[in-house]
């Protein structure tokens, strides 16, 4: 007994971990913030223009707002279901068992002192329940988040796969918006007599700045959502090893965990998130 309730807390501490992860992954792939900074690149251009600058400032020959509104409606809801999934994944791999599932078996003495006579077999069948829910309840789990994995895993890659391109697209989105503000500053330091150019090219350096940092945020979610592809496979892996494997495999999702979340942090900065 005291050997199965160890496995039993074992497990139970595996399973965990993959809720902690899933939070984390919940929190990436629900991100819409690159989504949303992406759809409104026009207006962060016009923004920047204010009363007083001579010179032009947009795109040119780019698509017309609506279908960039379209497009963000259709990435938000793959946001969604994929953030969905994994809250759904974590809550099945959460510890969330009844309360009697988690109290150990009575000793019956109260009973007994009571006056009720208990048999030797009575007594065993009490311990035998209390530890079926806990062990059955716990097996249950195990079985109920290996089968969805698998189940689900060639759709989650592909989704996440058609998430790491929609990236690319909001990084190349960016880019292009970048040289034109670039040009937008760098006419205004033409147009500003002598005293004001040495703060023109401060404000120059700065956009510059503001752009790589935005770009490297989109770079850390691409990464993160490569990574989440990779670790959907390892976990589902782990959920068929025996228990010391699992754990092994399972402890290292921690610190992929944290670069999760630093790539959600990173790129909710886009929208002032």
């Amino acid at each position: 007994m005291a050997v199965g309730l160890a496995a039993l807390l074992a497990g139970c501490v595996n399973l965990q971990a993959i809720t902690t992860y899933a939070e984390s992954a919940a929190g990436v792939t629900g991100s819409t913030d690159a989504a949303r900074r992406w759809r409104d690149s026009d207006k962060k251009l016009g923004e920047r223009r204010l009363d007083g600058d001579v010179c032009p400032i947009g795109y040119t020959g780019r698509l017309p707002q609506a279908q960039f509104d379209a497009a963000y409606d259709d990435a938000e809801k793959l946001h969604r279901a994929m953030s969905a999934y994994f809250t759904a994944l974590g809550e099945l791999a959460s510890d969330h068992l009844p309360d009697v599932a988690k109290t150990a078996a009575p000793s019956l003495e109260g009973i007994k002192g009571a006056g009720a006579k208990v048999s030797p077999e009575e007594e065993a069948a009490v311990k035998g329940l209390f530890a079926l829910l806990q062990r059955g309840l716990d097996a249950y789990r195990h079985k109920k988040l290996r089968d969805l994995m698998a189940s689900s895993h060639d759709d989650v890659a592909r989704v996440l796969g058609l998430m790491q391109k929609l990236a690319d697209v909001y990084a190349e989105g960016l880019r292009g918006e970048r040289i034109q503000a670039v040009a937008f500053v760098r006419c205004e330091i033409g147009q500003s007599d002598l005293g004001d150019r040495y703060l023109g090219r401060r404000e120059l350096a700065r956009v510059k700045m503001d752009y790589d940092t935005e770009l490297s945020a989109i770079a850390g979610y691409k990464a993160a959502l490569q990574k989440l592809a990779s670790d959907h496979d390892r976990i589902r892996s782990a959920l068929e090893m025996d228990r010391d494997a699992m754990t092994r495999t399972l402890k290292a999702l921690a610190a992929t965990a944290k670069e999760l979340d630093k790539a959600r942090d990173s790129v909710a900065r886009l929208s002032g998130g």
